[in-house]
């Protein structure tokens, strides 16, 4: 899963990450769901994903 979100990572910001911990450091929990999200072609979802976790109890940090 981390290599598939330093993929995602490098397509989508053009940029050389080898480090799934170099990504959690600059960008926040939403915006790397968002990214993978986008890379495996579900765009939009992002939000109602969150929405989602947030009415079972689980949250993440935005």
């Amino acid at each position: 899963m981390q290599e598939e979100i330093i993929e995602a990572f490098n397509e989508a910001y053009g940029e050389i990450y080898e480090d799934f911990e170099e990504i959690k450091s600059k960008y926040p929990v939403t915006e790397i769901l968002q990214v993978w999200l986008e890379y495996e072609g579900i765009i939009g979802y992002t939000r109602k994903i969150i929405d989602l976790l947030g009415e079972c109890e689980v949250y993440i940090e935005e």
